[in-house]
């Protein structure tokens, strides 16, 4: 028992002895190790930082600058399809000549070129067949978009009233196809197609007007004709 004591009091009195220096000397090494390590750390962290907000940032670049066009052009060419499917089948009998021209405004290419033509003609068919017309838009979407070309179709479903000198009201539904290209910052109708018969609603003698030819819109008076 006495040469263990002996032993631990040894072993106590040299740490006493030995100097506090020699002691802490490894703490400031292993100190400055990690904040070396901390800082590689950090830098890491900044540098994936970097990568990170770089590719992000592209990519919202990216989408400005070809996802955002498109999606304008898709937008405003489906608004064109609608608007001149609208003024294309309104017809108020106390301006014929100011509907006709609200009509060519929607027009571009052969369309309008067919409507500026037979103008005079359209005029006095409207006159005589004396059928007012309204319409809004029950439905539409875009079928293709060649934003590149300014180019689109639409597929345009429209609920047309049609109202006449002794002749009851009478709504029917039409099924249009609607190629719209860009002319200046408007897009504008080139070719009219009628995909279906039009479709009596309601009122009316209990038929749908006949279909019409080609490209011109169904019962409307026509200003390519």
């Amino acid at each position: 028992m006495s040469t263990d004591l002996s032993k631990q009091l040894d072993a106590s009195k040299t740490a006493a002895e030995t100097p506090v220096e020699a002691r802490g000397s490894e703490a400031p090494e292993r100190t400055g190790l990690l904040r070396t390590f901390v800082l590689i750390g950090s830098a890491t962290v900044l540098i994936v930082a970097l990568v990170a907000a770089v590719w992000f940032g592209t990519g919202w670049v990216r989408a400005a600058f070809t996802d955002g066009p498109r999606a304008d052009a898709r937008d405003t060419a489906l608004d064109g399809a609608r608007q001149a499917a609208l003024n294309m089948t309104s017809m108020n009998l106390d301006d014929v000549p100011g509907s006709l021209a609200l009509a060519r405004s929607s027009m571009t290419g052969a369309l309008l070129d067919s409507a500026n033509k037979n103008k005079d003609q359209a005029e006095t068919l409207a006159k005589q067949t004396s059928v007012g017309m309204t319409s809004k838009v029950l439905g539409a979407a875009l079928t293709t978009l060649n934003s590149e070309e300014d180019k689109a179709s639409a597929l345009v479903v429209l609920q047309v009233t049609e109202t006449g000198k002794d002749k009851p009201p009478a709504e029917y539904r039409y099924t249009w196809n609607v190629d719209v290209t860009k002319t200046g910052e408007v897009w504008k109708a080139e070719q009219i197609s009628s995909l279906s018969q039009p479709v009596l609603l309601s009122g009316g003698q209990g038929q749908a007007p006949p279909a019409p030819p080609g490209d011109q819109p169904p019962a409307a008076p026509k200003p390519g004709s």
